[in-house]
């Protein structure tokens, strides 16, 4: 072998080393990218063939959508819910929009009638409860959650009891702790109306529940209230008619010209007026449930 035949295949073999290494090191890092699933084999080349249009994005593993919440529009008067309920007003309802993220105006109603009758010792009683009233209040969601503190006034309050008793003749009744009998001839009727405190009344509460729930996938709500109104001291009116007589029946005299009567039925009416007197702070308690229009 000449020197000039030797010269050339060292020439040689410097050009094509590095271009060889090179497409060693290409194939290699191809081939850590994909799987070995995306490499293929042609039956009519010898040479593999990498499919890169089917490797997979790395994700997060186990990873959920994001679903971001929505909201209904605060502008005032933009949403109406509505309720129904029951509680110590009765059965009632109520109206809210919003004013506000955090701001309902709420209308209030309640109503109820019951009557009755019995007879005890004697003596038959009859009675009627009617619950009316009406208001309104502003509700406020200080933590923007169900949590709500309220402020408003009870615009009518027709809430009363009213009563009637009948005294069987020659039976006995205590007044005032005083003992009289009914005459057999004109009977002992009286009769009674408790009206609970003022027409209107401003009224506090709390609660939790807001019948306009702000998120826009939500409709139904279970509102819970919990306060009072101060409708002032209740009025009782109690009134007799008839006649009293002694424990013989005799020395019969009407209780309107009967002063002594008159002083004892003022006396019990005080007293029942100061038993009562609790009943200036009316109580607001309710569950209902409402739905979000």
């Amino acid at each position: 072998m000449n020197k000039s035949y030797l010269s050339s295949l060292l020439i040689l073999s410097a050009v094509l080393t590095p271009a060889l290494l090179g497409q060693d090191s290409a194939s290699t890092n191809v081939a850590e990218l994909v799987s070995p699933a995306d490499v293929t084999v042609s039956s009519s080349s010898p040479e593999a063939t990498v499919d890169l249009s089917s490797a997979t994005k790395p994700t997060a593993a186990g990873a959920d959508p994001v679903v971001p919440v929505r909201y209904i529009s605060a502008k005032p008067f933009s949403a109406v819910g509505v309720d129904v309920k029951v509680g110590a007003g009765g059965i009632g309802f109520d109206v809210a929009t919003p004013l506000g993220r955090k701001f309902n105006l709420r209308g209030t109603g309640y109503f109820f009638r019951y009557n009755t009758s019995i007879t005890e010792d004697y003596v038959t009683y009859g009675g009627e409860l009617q619950l009316a009233s009406g208001g309104g209040s502003l509700d406020w969601f200080p933590f923007g959650g169900s949590f709500r503190l309220s402020a408003g006034f009870m615009a009518y309050n027709g809430n009363q009891l009213t009563g009637s008793a009948t005294v069987n003749p020659d039976d006995s009744f205590t007044l005032n702790d005083t003992t009289y009998y009914s005459s057999a001839t004109d009977p002992i009727h009286a009769s009674g109306t408790l009206h609970l405190g003022s027409k209107a009344a401003p009224t506090f509460g709390f609660g939790w529940g807001n019948i306009v729930p702000r998120k826009a996938s939500k409709h139904f709500s279970v509102p819970v209230e919990i306060g009072f109104a101060y409708v002032g001291y209740p009025h009782l009116s109690l009134s007799f008619i008839g006649s009293t007589c002694d424990e013989f029946g005799e020395a019969c005299q009407t209780v309107e010209s009967n002063p002594t009567f008159q002083q004892d039925l003022a006396a019990q009416r005080s007293k029942y007026q100061d038993d009562l007197s609790a009943l200036r702070f009316y109580p607001i308690l309710s569950i209902g449930f409402g739905y979000r229009f």
